[in-house]
């Protein structure tokens, strides 16, 4: 019918809308601000971003030469209508031969003696009293960090002072999880049963943030981490807080909630605070074996942090108030599962706004 495209005119008008719309995604995505090794902010990261720019040049130069003598070529000896029968047969060119076989080999060789010198530099240093000790646990889907020699454990959120030494073990309780934050280290995989190693030194204060890089179930896109480089001064005092017991609940409400945390229906999962155990302590066979006997994190100082669900809400009295009856909506498939009643929730925030 005249006046109206036809069919191929329309598939081809919408295939071209289709690879502009991926090309565009792309373009977007590549533009979205997520952390990234290339802008270091540890020697660790720094290396391994000048060694992935020196890596760039050649693999580009190797590709830009072999692609361009393949279309060179696919041009200049196409077959044309006149041609008759098969083109001149050309076999055996020693030199060409022998160049590009020593080539490659001198090539691949000098970005293994690179490689090997990064490996070097960034292997970890022989431990001393000095150094910050976590040990971190995936779970899904949150990070739980524990610091050893401190007795501390927290959640989500890493603290540690600019220009130390940090010495981190990780493992999981449950599924593979893999613990990366690019501006500061390579990524390691925490492995049910087995504990992995890495460190790190951040240069200076800041936020860093990072990811589970292994997926790990549904909820994989939102098990983020927060590393937060303080100066040693607020590290500190971030350290001191966090050693302190939990309060007293202060009224009625507030010690309902309280007892909903330490033997209600709460208990089944978190843990309020962390018990020092003497020298005299004797691990049972669970802990021994890493066993962990809470699923959710700690919940002393939890208003001390700035997120929850994973580092994906915004950590505020209303957004709390909501995950309390709303956790499956804002963060579907996670292992909370309660039914609270609206006096629940009001003597659990008279005392979760307690823990600062």
């Amino acid at each position: 019918m005249e006046g109206r495209p036809s069919m191929t005119v329309l598939r081809s008008v919408h295939r071209r809308s289709l690879v502009a719309a991926v090309l565009a995604a792309g373009l977007l995505a590549g533009c979205a601000g997520s952390p990234s090794f290339l802008e270091p902010s540890s020697m660790i990261a720094s290396r391994q971003a000048a060694l992935f720019r020196l890596l760039l040049v050649p693999s580009a130069a190797v590709f830009l030469l072999v692609e361009g003598w393949l279309i060179f070529n696919v041009v200049r000896f196409r077959r044309r209508s006149s041609d008759q029968g098969l083109a001149p047969q050309v076999h055996g060119h020693p030199a060409l031969e022998i160049t590009w076989t020593v080539l490659p080999i001198l090539l691949v060789t000098a970005l293994f003696v690179l490689t090997v010198g990064t490996i070097n530099a960034i292997a970890a240093p022989a431990g001393s009293p000095q150094d910050i000790r976590v040990h971190v646990i995936g779970h899904r889907w949150w990070w739980e960090f524990e610091y050893p020699d401190l007795h501390i454990l927290t959640a989500n959120e890493l603290h540690v002072p600019a220009n130390a030494v940090v010495q981190i073990q990780v493992d999981s309780v449950d599924v593979i999880h893999s613990f990366w934050v690019p501006q500061l280290s390579g990524k390691v995989d925490a492995i049910p049963g087995q504990t992995n190693e890495l460190w790190f030194r951040a240069d200076q204060p800041g936020e860093y943030y990072g990811q589970c890089s292994e997926y790990c179930g549904l909820n994989h896109a939102n098990m983020r981490v927060t590393v937060i480089v303080d100066t040693p001064q607020d590290f500190d005092a971030w350290v001191e807080n966090q050693q302190a017991p939990p309060p007293q609940p202060d009224g009625e409400l507030a010690q309902k909630g309280h007892d909903l945390i330490t033997q209600g229906i709460c208990s089944n999962c978190h843990i309020l605070g962390l018990e020092v155990p003497d020298e005299s302590h004797q691990p049972s066979p669970a802990e021994a074996a890493g066993v962990r006997s809470h699923v959710g994190p700690n919940l002393n100082h939890l208003l001390s942090r700035s997120m929850i669900a994973g580092e994906t809400i915004e950590l505020t009295e209303a957004n709390l108030a909501s995950w309390l009856t709303q956790n499956q909506v804002m963060k579907p498939g996670n292992d909370m599962v309660v039914n609270l009643t609206d006096e629940d929730v009001a003597a659990l925030m008279a005392y979760l706004k307690t823990l600062k």
